[in-house]
């Protein structure tokens, strides 16, 4: 893989960081490819590095006291995965399994620490940074809460097709029982209401094979919702 100073996949968060600094990253990452359903790190391990998602996509996950599981958000090529956490506790919030196959940087923590510490510019866009992915996760809950059954499934089959694919066609990475826990739906309803869309020929589904056919009324649907 290409060195941090010249790698096409690189974040706009090192662009304060100097030649350097970029070299102190560079020395200290290692490249890991993971596959589908394999778990990166787990709620409670101890926080060691700084997880860059280079391709693929993987979901941050949390359990609750009752043993109830919900999955917070997904997160898409060139994300910070977990950088909500490791600036503020010394283990991991949520476990991150793998959707699809992916490959992803891991970077000593103690090293991005200590340039934070000592570069403020770069410190100053890990916090915007931060603050837009915590504002993404409020809007997602708040429009979650605030829709019905239909109008969640809408959501989120359009911001797959729109965020993450960039298409109406795509192979949608959740398991029933996944996107459930994604929109605080019960598997049943999901796979109901997927069956209306089916039905009222708004989406094709098969399997995992999704192909939105009515977009102006799915949106319609979402908006409404």
């Amino acid at each position: 893989m290409d060195s941090c100073q010249n790698c096409k996949f690189r974040s706009k968060l090192f662009d304060k960081l100097s030649e350097e600094e970029l070299e102190t990253i560079n020395s200290n990452k290692q490249t890991y490819l993971v596959s589908k359903g394999e778990t990166i790190c787990v709620a409670g391990e101890q926080i060691k590095e700084f997880v860059y998602l280079v391709e693929g996509l993987v979901k941050l996950q949390k359990v609750g006291r009752d043993g109830k599981a919900q999955i917070v958000s997904v997160a898409r090529p060139l994300d910070f995965v977990g950088l909500l956490t490791v600036f503020s506790n010394q283990d991991y919030q949520y476990t991150i399994t793998a959707l699809v196959d992916s490959r992803f940087c891991r970077i000593d923590i103690d090293v991005m620490r200590q340039l934070a510490a000592k570069n403020g510019l770069f410190a100053l866009d890990i916090l915007k940074y931060i603050s837009k992915i915590s504002d993404e996760i409020i809007r997602h809950t708040y429009a979650i809460n605030s829709k019905n059954l239909r109008g969640r499934i809408a959501m989120i089959l359009l911001d797959f097709a729109n965020k993450h694919f960039e298409s109406d066609t795509f192979l949608l990475p959740l398991s029933r029982k996944e996107l459930a826990e994604l929109i605080d739906m019960t598997p049943e309803n999901v796979i109901r209401i997927l069956s209306e869309f089916r039905r009222d020929n708004l989406v094709y589904v098969k399997g995992k094979q999704i192909e939105i056919i009515d977009r102006k009324l799915l949106e319609k649907i979402r908006d409404l919702g």
